[in-house]
């Protein structure tokens, strides 16, 4: 079974974060989506974090659904955009030629240091 639980990363409020682990197929996808979706009508504009840091497998199907909510985020002013440092999921990217399309961070604080405006730093 994998956990896609949505939760606020605590230090990081000016933006929500969808954690993702395990191996993220058609299977997982249907609460992938519900998470998603709610974690962008949580804000306006939407602002949204989807921490794989702990995907082993990523499929096709899953980039869609992240490509889908990422243009969702951007046609209300907001970004979504991925944390991740590892192989699987910048390899898929890369062969499908959508790094520019799915921005990846290596951690939570360089999305803070890269997208977040500064009025809305304290």
């Amino acid at each position: 079974m994998v956990a896609v639980p949505r939760s606020d990363t605590p230090g990081h409020a000016r933006f929500r974060t969808v954690r993702a682990r395990g191996e993220l197929d058609i299977a997982t996808l249907p609460e992938l989506e519900t998470d998603l979706l709610r974690a962008l009508s949580d804000a306006e504009p939407p602002r949204v974090v989807v921490d794989m840091r702990e995907v082993t497998f990523l499929d096709c199907s899953v980039v869609r659904v992240l490509l889908r909510a990422r243009s969702t985020a951007l046609s209300r002013a907001g970004w979504l955009v991925l944390v991740c440092a590892h192989v699987p999921v910048g390899r898929l990217l890369r062969r499908l030629e959508l790094e520019h399309h799915l921005p990846r961070y290596p951690t939570p604080d360089a999305i803070d240091t890269a997208l977040v405006p500064a009025e809305d730093v304290n």
